[in-house]
């Protein structure tokens, strides 16, 4: 039985609206947490890493450029090419004054050297040889200088790096350089030697002490700086675990690391304890579990007003919805709470007030659709009944000798043939021109030849395709409307092709149209026109061009009193889809 209940609970309104709600609630907060995940865990995670990958490539970069800058300045106090020739010469000559100049132009050298690249640190030439080994120092040295007590951090051929390391500069003793220490032979296996020391400005954050965890808002960073062969050559870290010249093993398990390996083969590796590293998304981890938490208690409740107040005003239409299908006659009921559902109460009571109506009307509408299937039969009956009855008076006409009333009886029965028998809505210009023929001829023999209509056809335009009777009542509303009694009639009929475009032209010499009726004369509305006859002709061939060409087709009219009246039609020469178009074909 309980899981009955549950069902019916979830096929009614009541508990698809709970069901509904309660999903809208959890829904959101879901895809609030999905999409902060991917955000902070993937393309946030992400990024962090690039950009302590990118540091500790820049602080690679920038000791490799110290350490080709130290190789660089040696080349220039090398001894072939460099200074180092002449500090030979100072130290192979026994000629005081020879002494004194390269003493000077040395002295020049070194400090011009110096001068070009500021980063640079002690230099000197260190001849072991010698009774005063140290030569030419460009700054404050210990005269007890020896190698083999620096820090060695790689060999290269005759060049040793060393470093880092305190700065042989009196001065500036507590400050870490790099240095580089170069063998030159001058000679009978007399050895001279290049010392250079270059600053760590630019690696300060390498060389810096690293905060210790939980001491500051900022994570500590570790540097190690290993040889190529892997022992350390330099380690900030503070417990001791990374002593100078042993092995180093990244202890993944503890820190994030990251690392970049210079070009002579080096290593520098970046540091920082997994604690601090995920502190912050540990952080907003259990900020998220309150919110959600939060956000769910309250979307529940509002979830619980949503429904009641959706589910009291459908209660109260329902009832009224039942009341109508049992008596008809309604009353005001109370007010839902809710604008819209008040609407929906109006629009209720309107609609049942609509039915009565709408049922009456629909009776009535049958009734005159039966009327207008009879009207449409008589429609197709009449042409035949026309034709044969005019057929006979032909043949009446002829036995009895009247050759007028034949001839007349003739060509009106080719023209209502035209208009209302089997031919299609689609025709060439010959046709129609054919049909306007007759139709001028016809009235010519009723008006005893009193007008004169000249038709004026290109060759080309003959065989081109157009609807059905659009020329005929452009001549017939010249002949009717454009003239009194007594006028000459002119009636000019021009059909040219020019662009991809057909033009016909209808222009009289009537008394013309005044400028407020021009415009009537298209008009549907107006009744005085249409029951005295003017414009309809006119209506019917624009509603024929507007259906078969639309806005590709157009049609104007010039006239004013005294000067006549001109109408043209400019049409395609090409009728699109003239299969789906003429429908005529079964008509008659």
């Amino acid at each position: 039985m309980e899981s009955i209940h549950r069902f019916s609970l979830i096929r009614s309104l009541k508990g698809r609206l709970a069901i509904i709600l309660t999903v809208a609630t959890i829904i959101p907060i879901l895809l609030t947490g999905y999409i902060s995940y991917r955000w902070i865990y993937i393309v946030q995670t992400e990024k962090i890493e690039g950009d302590w990958l990118d540091k500790v490539q820049r602080e690679r970069d920038e000791l490799d450029r110290k350490l080709d800058e130290l190789g660089r300045v040696s080349q220039l106090m090398d001894i072939e090419g460099g200074i180092g020739q002449d500090v030979v010469n100072f130290i192979t000559s026994s000629s005081s004054f020879d002494h004194a100049l390269l003493y000077r132009n040395i002295n020049q050298s070194v400090a011009n050297v110096n001068f070009s690249n500021p980063n640079l640190g002690v230099m000197f030439y260190y001849a072991p040889e010698q009774a005063e080994p140290l030569l030419f120092p460009n700054a404050n040295v210990n005269l007890q200088f020896k190698p083999e007590y620096l820090k060695t951090f790689f060999k290269q051929k005759l060049f040793t790096y060393y470093g880092p390391h305190d700065s042989l500069d009196e001065a500036n003793r507590a400050e870490p350089v790099f240095s580089l220490l170069r063998k030159l032979e001058y000679g009978n296996g007399r050895f001279l030697y290049i010392y250079i020391e270059t600053k760590v400005i630019g690696l300060d954050a390498m060389f810096q002490s690293a905060p210790k965890p939980g001491s500051s808002t900022n994570s500590p960073v570790y540097h190690v700086l290993t040889a190529p062969d892997e022992h350390i050559a330099y380690s900030n870290m503070d417990d001791g675990a990374e002593e100078i010249g042993e092995s180093f093993v990244p202890p993944e398990n503890a820190y994030k690391i990251f690392h970049a390996t210079g070009r002579q083969g080096w290593n520098l590796y970046q540091l920082i304890p997994k604690d601090a590293y995920n502190r912050e998304m540990n952080k907003w981890l259990s900020q998220f579990i309150l919110f959600a938490s939060l956000s769910l208690v309250l979307g529940i409740i509002l979830a619980w007003l949503i429904w009641r107040m959706v589910y009291r005003p459908i209660r109260i239409i329902n009832r009224e919805i039942t009341r109508f299908s049992e008596n008809q006659s309604l009353t005001r009921v109370s007010a839902t709470g809710l604008t819209e559902f008040n609407h929906m109460l109006d629009n209720f009571h309107q609609m049942s007030r609509r039915i009565s109506e709408l049922i009456i009307d629909v009776e009535d509408k049958e009734k005159r659709r039966g009327q207008l299937e009879v009207e449409k039969l008589l429609v197709q009956i009449n042409p035949h009944f026309l034709h044969n009855t005019l057929n006979t008076i032909q043949w009446l006409a002829r036995i009895e000798g009247q050759t007028n009333i034949a001839r007349l009886v003739s060509i009106f029965t080719r023209i209502l043939h035209y208009n209302l028998g089997k031919k299609n809505i689609i025709v060439t210009v010959r046709e129609e021109v054919d049909a306007v023929r007759d139709y001028i001829e016809l009235q010519n023999i009723r008006y005893d030849h009193s007008f004169n209509v000249k038709l004026s056809v290109e060759p080309e335009c003959l065989d081109v395709l157009i609807p059905r009777f659009i020329l005929q009542p452009l001549v017939e509303n010249a002949l009717y409307h454009g003239f009194d009694e007594d006028d000459r009639v002119e009636i000019k009929v021009a059909i040219t092709r020019e662009n991809n475009s057909l033009f016909l032209r209808v222009a009289d010499n009537g008394k013309g149209i005044p400028e407020d009726k021009l415009l009537a004369m298209l008009e549907e509305e107006d009744d005085q026109l249409r029951k005295s006859g003017l414009g309809i002709g006119l209506r019917y061939v624009k509603k024929m061009v507007d259906v078969y060409y639309g806005t590709e087709a157009k049609l104007t009219m010039e006239s004013g009193t005294g000067i006549g009246t001109t109408i043209s039609i400019r049409l395609p020469d090409t009728l699109k889809g003239v299969e789906a178009l003429d429908s005529g074909s079964n008509r008659g």
